[in-house]
């Protein structure tokens, strides 16, 4: 059940170690000089929070704090000098808070900054909590507001389409042959952007055929198994630029094989597991062009613009929803068939 609830204290979740998430109660933030109070409505539950959860991340936890990183929510409280937002504006929350002024900064690479605190994230000391709590402060900078008809569920969907946005970006696709390893929420979004932007045609490959099947159900042309990939390659059918959203090392080997020899792209997406190597064989074999990206640059408002501007509606990768209280569920393995494309995580109504 809820933890009693008080106007100076709020609910959060803290990891405090692998397989330990805890429902604590809190003193209740207040927004200072240039920051924003944001009443939490809805947290995307993403890869990284299950690897902070099983432990198998690629930074240690030095100490508790709080998951969570897709989310939105509305204004709750403005912070002196704050102007444009007003409360009770719904908003996404932009999670990477970079400093602003180094190179990467300066030069659109925002996300390359050295200097970052992403929202709970586990990758600076002291780490940086997320937005698995009712209420949490962030800079005024750093809040979205959604147009009229965007929801608060779809607002907490932008930052994983930043993700998949910045990715389908990172090579050119408009004409090409498109392959997407890993039919997760990252590689569904990732065909999505893929199609809008011109590719020729788009095919996606997952161990799952719920989630191969999903992905053309929503804009991919083709859903193949590893077998029928590479049987492909017996009689010359490779891609032209293909995106490994699986973060597994067999899924990197494939996406690397699965390149058109002497001009292919491969785009590492996926986050590998912490000490797994590249498979360089496959590189040095057939000349491949190789790139990676890293979450996203320039906030969250080129996601949104994509999405208005192409009229796309995502919603349908949600296909789960639970109340906060039920958030210990979401990192417990299925009790049959696939794990859900996406969880979101309902802290109020």
């Amino acid at each position: 059940m809820p933890l009693t609830t008080s106007p100076t204290t709020q609910t959060v979740a803290v990891l405090t170690g692998t397989a330990d998430l805890q429902l604590q109660r809190r003193t209740r933030p207040s927004p200072a000089a240039g920051e924003v109070l944001v009443k939490i409505h809805t947290v995307g539950i993403c890869g990284s929070d299950t690897a902070y959860f099983h432990g198998t991340a690629s930074y240690a936890i030095n100490a508790p704090f709080i998951l969570g990183h897709e989310a939105s929510g509305s204004i709750a409280e403005l912070g002196d000098g704050v102007r444009g937002l007003a409360p009770g504006t719904p908003v996404a929350l932009t999670p990477s808070l970079s400093c602003g002024k180094c190179e990467q900064c300066i030069s659109g690479f925002d996300n390359l900054c050295q200097h970052t605190r992403y929202l709970g994230s586990a990758a600076v000391t002291p780490h940086r909590d997320g937005a698995l709590q009712e209420y949490l402060v962030v800079p005024a900078t750093h809040v979205l507001p959604l147009p009229k008809g965007f929801t608060l569920a779809e607002g907490a969907l932008l930052e994983p389409m930043a993700v998949a946005l910045h990715a389908a970006r990172k090579a050119p696709v408009a004409g090409k042959l498109v392959l997407i390893v890993g039919g997760g929420a990252i590689g569904q979004l990732t065909a999505v952007a893929a199609r809008t932007l011109g590719a020729a045609s788009v095919t996606v490959t997952d161990v799952s055929a719920h989630r191969a099947s999903t992905a053309v159900q929503h804009g991919a042309d083709y859903a193949l198994t590893e077998n029928e990939l590479r049987a492909g390659f017996a009689r010359g059918s490779y891609y032209d630029v293909v995106f490994d959203a699986s973060g597994h090392p067999a899924g990197v080997e494939l996406a690397l094989q699965s390149a058109r020899p002497g001009t292919g792209r491969v785009v590492l997406v996926g986050n590998l597991p912490a000490g797994v190597g590249i498979p360089h064989k496959y590189i040095t074999q057939a000349e491949t062009w190789v790139t990676s990206t890293l979450r996203f640059a320039g906030g969250l408002a080129p996601a949104l613009d994509f999405l208005t501007e192409h009229q796309l509606d995502i919603s349908w990768l949600v296909e789960q929803t639970i109340p906060f209280h039920r958030i210990v569920e979401v990192f417990q393995p299925p009790n049959a068939g696939d794990s859900p494309l996406k969880v979101h995580v309902q802290l109020t109504n």
